[in-house]
């Protein structure tokens, strides 16, 4: 008795090709967690993506953390500076709840004299939750009637030297009676920035906030300007 041997089923090059492109698909689609790459617009509170790195804190509540930047009243200290500057609110909602400027190709100004102090294009560092994220050439002139330079930040993973992210952002400036609100607007594995510096201080708080796991958390960080 012969037994007949099963052989494969020979496959057409089309079929094979289709089955590579799958594949293919399939690998580029994977899930990576540690990707720092741009992000989608944010709806409210809910993130339509996957996750793009975790940097601490918690899921964001009502909105954000309000911004304190003391009495109105007290902001006379920039009113020498531009006398038809408005009187800046006591309070401002987070950068979740505001728009992004238009882009203004502004150019950095030259003399440190013009500028904020600790606010004349010096790099601002932090550390959040082991990712090194640095603000490079944080520029506030000191009339206010002057717009901020445009930053770039960057994002490095841990125990990196090359930045993971590198982009200049649009950013906007509140100054208050007893704080200055420096926000930056990322677009990418963060979604935005509230850094509060007290006035005449080299350091302050950032409340970080970015997209993980399909809600939006917030984090803090301590910037410091590196000078």
């Amino acid at each position: 008795m012969i037994r007949m041997q099963a052989r494969p089923w020979p496959l057409q090059p089309e079929l094979r090709l289709a089955l590579a492109g799958v594949l293919l698909v399939a690998l580029i689609a994977r899930p990576n967690n540690e990707t720092l790459g741009p992000q989608p617009a944010v709806v409210g509170q809910k993130v339509a993506t996957r996750s793009h790195g975790y940097f601490g804190g918690r899921p964001v509540r009502e909105g954000g953390t309000p911004i304190q930047l003391g009495p109105a009243a007290a902001a006379g200290i920039w009113a020498r500076f531009s006398p038809f500057a408005a009187a800046p609110p006591a309070q401002a909602p987070s950068c979740l709840a505001t728009a992004p400027p238009v882009a203004r190709g502004v150019a950095a100004t030259t003399l440190i004299a013009d500028d904020v102090p600790g606010l004349y294009g010096a790099p601002w560092v932090a550390s959040v939750h082991g990712y090194l994220v640095a603000a490079l050439h944080v520029t506030v002139p000191r009339n206010p009637a002057r717009p901020p330079v445009e930053p770039v930040l960057q994002i490095y993973r841990r125990g990196t030297a090359t930045p993971a992210f590198s982009q200049a952002v649009p950013v906007s400036v509140v100054r208050g009676g007893s704080a200055l609100l420096y926000r930056m607007w990322v677009n990418g594995p963060i979604t935005c920035i509230d850094l509060v510096i007290p006035n005449g201080a080299g350091a302050g708080t950032a409340h970080v906030y970015y997209p993980f796991r399909g809600r939006m958390f917030e984090a803090e960080g301590s910037f410091s300007v590196q000078r």
